[in-house]
């Protein structure tokens, strides 16, 4: 941070029309200017494009100003006709009509000296003091740029009147403390001058500035040359300045800190949510499957018709006592093998990553497990009675009272699928426990609502 005695604010506001005039430039010169079009600085030795910080590009705002002039001034057409004993505030928005006004607030530091961090904190304290200071004033910022290319950096802001019931003829000098105070001066005919109240209301307006963000910043309210201070008082105020300064960054660290912490904090509420929901969407689905029966979860992961037929087909016994011997003996070699595997297979607890995974590989060896059936079950055989073998052949290795009538219930009776029924249970209620345990803030999420979902 440098110490050079001229260390102290700058700020300006001022208000323009669209026509300009010898004494002021008009809307569009400024905005061109602002925005560096070519020729529209000659002051500057080598122009360099203007950063936007936010809003519109500067001769955007020309345009948009162009715009709602034509729209308010047909509205006010119709409003003299309409009210024609208030023709005089009425009046068009004629082009000599101040219609903008414009901030420029400069850095005292030169861009090849200063500190960067230093600068941005200054320039955010800069954006937030003009978005209020419209605010106070009736008016909308539109469009803030900073330039680098001038010895110092400096930040414009562009804003104009809001349309209101007190100001229906966007007049710009209605939100500008000086012109205010200027007419306030006039029409209670006080003593002295107009100007002299126009320049006390922009002293005021900068010793405002100078208290919200130039103080903040070890800046002055004006030099020691102009003030006529002598070194050692000067020290003293530049060492005042510097520990409020030092103070101001001290707390701007402190709420930085506290955002982040709520930030981080924000950020691991939502992914405990985001985690909760998952899971819960998981455990439901897992319990719909478990419940469903084997038929409805398999339309899930493999809708395959012929397969589906298979799993709903009824048992019959068919001819069995009158096959011979010699089929009898095919029958039982070709089908227990493939019997055994499955019964091997159901008899165990669903392995997988996680239940959902392992549910799905289940269902999905259950599929590969009937094609397979019907791939060994003897061509004279009947599907019908491979059913009722199979199905008698889970009754005795399960231990149920009698068989089921389809192949999708003897599944259904298997220690597998019991158990899977059980874990589904009890997984969707310790999920809906720890949903309930969360902070109550993660239960009005967006999507919270449980949903099936297809595998």
């Amino acid at each position: 941070m440098s110490d050079r005695p001229e260390k102290s604010i700058f700020a300006h506001k001022q208000t323009y029309s669209r026509k300009g005039n010898s004494q002021s430039r008009s809307v569009r010169d400024i905005a061109h200017e602002n925005e560096r079009l070519e020729g529209a600085c000659p002051h500057v030795a080598h122009p360099l494009p203007a950063t936007l910080l936010d809003g519109m590009r500067p001769s955007e705002v020309v345009d948009l100003i162009e715009q709602r002039v034509t729209e308010q001034n047909k509205l006010l057409r119709r409003l003299r006709k309409e009210q024609p004993d208030r023709k005089a505030v009425l009046r068009a928005i004629r082009a000599d009509t101040h219609v903008m006004i414009a901030s420029v607030f400069s850095f005292p530091d030169p861009v090849a000296e200063m500190n960067e961090a230093e600068y941005l904190r200054w320039r955010r304290d800069v954006i937030a003091f003009a978005r209020d200071d419209a605010a106070r004033n009736g008016a909308e910022v539109l469009s803030i740029v900073e330039h680098r290319d001038e010895t110092h950096p400096h930040v414009h802001v562009l804003a104009v009147p809001l349309c209101a019931d007190d100001n229906m003829r966007m007049d710009a000098k209605r939100c500008h403390e000086g012109h205010r105070e200027q007419d306030r001066h006039r029409a209670e005919d006080w003593s002295g001058s107009p100007s002299r109240s126009y320049k006390q209301a922009m002293r005021h307006w900068q010793d405002r500035y100078h208290t919200e963000v130039g103080a903040r910043h070890g800046q002055a309210r004006t030099g020691p040359r102009r003030r006529r201070l002598d070194r050692k008082t000067w020290k003293a105020e530049t060492s005042r300045l510097k520990a409020q300064k030092d103070e101001a960054i001290a707390v701007a660290r402190a709420a930085d800190a506290r955002r982040l912490a709520e930030e981080q904090e924000r950020r691991l509420e939502l992914s405990l949510h985001d985690t909760v929901q998952k899971r819960l969407r998981e455990a439901e689905l897992i319990h719909a499957i478990a419940t469903g029966g084997v038929v409805e979860a398999l339309r899930q992961v493999d809708p395959d018709p012929v397969m589906l037929e298979r799993l709903e087909t009824p048992a019959q016994m068919g001819g069995w006592n009158r096959h011979d011997a010699l089929r009898n003996r095919e029958m039982r070699e070709a089908l227990s093998p493939v019997l055994s595997d499955g019964v091997e297979v159901l008899r165990g607890p669903i392995h997988g990553a996680d239940l959902l995974d392992g549910v799905t590989g289940f269902l999905r060896g259950i599929g590969r497990w009937i094609g397979h059936l019907a791939d060994a079950s003897p061509s004279w055989m009947k599907w019908p009675e491979t059913v009722a073998y199979v199905t008698q052949g889970m009754r005795h290795a399960f231990e149920t009272p009698s068989a089921a009538s389809s192949l999708a219930g003897a599944l259904e009776t298997s220690p597998a699928w019991r158990g899977l029924a059980e874990k589904a249970s009890s997984r969707l209620d310790q999920v809906r426990t720890i949903q309930a345990l969360a902070k109550p803030s993660l239960q009005t999420f967006p999507g919270s609502g449980s949903n099936i979902e297809k595998l």
